[in-house]
């Protein structure tokens, strides 16, 4: 039997990357399944998925382990997903500024190994009547005055779009993605209670997104 290619895929962010939240069987996480769907499809490779996600990470916190969780790992492709706790109201140390966002992003780009690919991924919807700050009476008129938590992401979003589009990276929008599914079939269909986290359905909906991204780029490596 001939060996099998290896590719290497390292997912990089924050909770919605680790999807720990609601998920204490690894089987079930959105980038385990991704792993199988891929040796499903392309027999020719052996996968090796990594999850570099780590729950509440700003994008700051990410890039100070980068070398450790990202370069050394050498990998063919990065699913980079962060954004969404780059403004901690209750941790103003933490809070990153959109500039600040834009230059990480830059520092993340400039690592990177020579092989690698980069799939950007949105940060998906948040819910400001579930999630925790916006029931926090505390930071109630920060959010009139942005519009609301979700809103406050928002620019986080855009500079990863505008990002992935300078540098010709695709980009799996999952924040209009599950805006457009929960319009169809109820919100709460894909995120939890916490207003935030991902439900099994939607964790399915962000491998499939994925997925279709990365069969393209495999085809076009193979073609």
């Amino acid at each position: 039997m001939l060996n099998k290619q290896n590719v290497t895929i390292v997912g990089f962010g924050d909770s919605i990357t680790e999807a720990v939240v609601g998920m204490p069987d690894e089987n079930k996480r959105w980038l385990s399944i991704l792993r199988e769907k891929l040796s499903e499809n392309f027999k020719k490779y052996a996968f090796r998925v990594i999850n570099s996600g780590i729950g509440g990470n700003s994008a700051r916190e990410a890039m100070a382990r980068f070398e450790k969780d990202v370069a050394a790992k050498e990998p063919d492709f990065v699913i980079l997903e962060f954004g969404g706790n780059n403004e901690d109201l209750a941790n103003p140390d933490r809070i990153v500024p959109l500039e600040e966002f834009k230059t990480l992003l830059d520092k993340y780009k400039q690592g990177l190994p020579a092989k690698t690919k980069t799939i950007i991924v949105t940060f998906p919807p948040v819910l400001d009547d579930l999630h925790a700050y916006g029931k926090n009476p505390a930071f109630k008129a920060h959010y009139q005055n942005t519009g609301g938590i979700d809103k406050s992401v928002e620019p986080y979003r855009e500079t990863t779009r505008e990002f992935a589009k300078i540098n010709g990276f695709p980009v799996y929008d999952l924040h209009k993605e599950l805006l457009s599914s929960g319009q169809l079939n109820g919100k709460m269909t894909y995120t939890m209670a916490d207003g935030v986290h991902l439900t099994q359905e939607g964790n399915t909906i962000l491998t499939e997104g994925v997925f279709k991204v990365l069969k393209d780029m495999l085809k076009q490596i193979e073609d």
